[in-house]
């Protein structure tokens, strides 16, 4: 019996030790971003038919950051573009100093280039690891799927993570993903509105963050469509719920002890406040749709996370609809924000007890007229319409999600919808 009280204390102190460690900015660094847990090896990355891509199929590159920090990218090739240039391409050799010039990735680009129904998908992954560990080439595969001929995916290690250099924080990875879409998109020539930013856990802060920057630029860039799966409503909210690899709670025990959770809080060094980014992003934005995808069994990021985006987003189209001079463009969204909480889970949560696998709840904004409450049997998407919406998944978890049909479909409509 001794032995097992022995246990507990030293389970207790070791935990006690690892909140009070939770106050210093290195530890909370490591725990954000995990980028040292280094799943994936140089050789995956610079080969990623070990990782299950046809020959040559994937063109690794560098991209340097305005500070001088060099990140790892990937682009992946559609398919039937693969197959159409798959001679070609499979007789090319690749050298360390090809990739690290540029060289091999430039006739990928003049590939994508020669397509002028071409699109383009930067995907941001989550934390730990690199382009190439775990779940993350399956995720490639089923985006590239929403067109096998047009569909071009770009995916960048963040610093810190595989073999990119730097350091991570809150800021530079924010700053990165702003200047990574925008060089991507001036190394592809694809327009914009043909580019979609997608982002999967912490890479939902980053490109809620790097959108947020974009339309408060000058000039400002908006892209096609801004997609956060599995994300979070901010880091200091999450906390309170997370468990590290799904198993290790890190607040969860002090639930109650609300002193504590807000001393954590004010030396919390990285806050990820997507929610407010979100909302000041829709508000800055005219142009670009909003999906926020979230599954219901998320054994890391609890559901109403998503709705806290979507509720976030709302406010934000409110507040636009305020600055065009007071005239009601979309009084449904008003409408929506005025329920009560309990009211608006109900509405987005139509597929917990249902048959249904997955369902899109659709919010549209027409700017500069009165805009009714519709689905989408009943709107046609034009320039003047911005869509929010929420994908309630019924199942998926944290990490298959990404892949899923419904998911991909979703993504499909907005990338191919005239």
């Amino acid at each position: 019996m001794a032995i097992y009280t022995k246990a507990i204390l030293f389970a207790g102190v070791g935990y006690l030790s690892f909140i009070v460690s939770l106050m210093f900015e290195p530890v909370q660094r490591n725990l954000v971003f995990l980028y040292r847990l280094r799943l994936g090896s140089k050789e995956t990355v610079y080969h990623p038919e070990s990782v299950g891509f046809a020959q040559n199929q994937v063109a690794p590159f560098w991209l340097t950051m305005p500070d001088g920090v060099k990140l790892f990218g990937w682009h992946i090739l559609p398919l039937d573009v693969y197959a159409t240039h798959r001679q070609e391409l499979q007789g090319r050799s690749v050298t360390q100093e090809s990739i690290d010039s540029g060289e091999f990735a430039k006739r990928h680009l003049e590939i994508l280039r020669e397509d002028p129904d071409a699109r383009v998908v930067i995907y941001y992954h989550g934390n730990s690891g690199c382009i190439s560990a775990m779940h993350r080439p399956d995720i490639y595969r089923s985006l590239i799927s929403t067109s096998p001929a047009h569909t071009h995916l770009f995916v960048v290690d963040y610093r810190g993570f595989g073999i990119s250099g730097g350091t991570p924080s809150e800021e530079a990875l924010i700053s990165d993903g702003a200047f990574t879409a925008k060089a991507i998109l001036n190394m592809t020539g694809v327009p914009a509105d043909r580019t979609i930013l997608i982002g999967q856990s912490l890479g939902t802060g980053v490109i809620i963050g790097a959108a947020d920057l974009l339309t408060q630029s000058d000039p400002k860039l908006e892209f096609r469509a801004l997609v956060p799966i599995a994300g979070f409503a901010s880091i200091e909210e999450l906390l309170s719920t997370y468990k590290i690899f799904g198993m290790i709670p890190v607040l969860a025990p002090f639930k109650s002890f609300k002193a504590l959770q807000t001393l954590l809080a004010r030396q919390l060094r990285y806050k990820f406040h997507s929610d407010v980014r979100i909302e000041r992003f829709v508000r800055n934005s005219r142009k670009t749709t909003v999906l926020v995808v979230h599954s219901f069994d998320d054994e890391h990021i609890p559901y109403f996370h998503g709705e806290k985006l979507v509720d976030a987003a709302i406010m934000g189209a409110l507040e636009s609809e305020a600055d065009e001079g007071g005239q009601s463009s979309g009084g449904h969204l008003k409408r929506l924000v005025e329920m009560s909480e309990d009211e608006r889970r109900g509405l987005f949560e139509v597929v917990s007890v249902g048959e249904r696998q997955a369902r899109e709840y659709v919010f549209w904004q027409k700017f500069g007229a009165t805009a009714e409450v519709v689905d989408e049997s009943q709107v046609s998407l034009t320039s003047e319409v911005r869509r929010i919406g929420m994908l309630a998944v019924k199942w998926g978890g944290h990490d298959i999600v990404p892949k899923s049909t419904d998911v991909v479909l979703a993504i499909r409509n907005i990338l191919y919808e005239d």
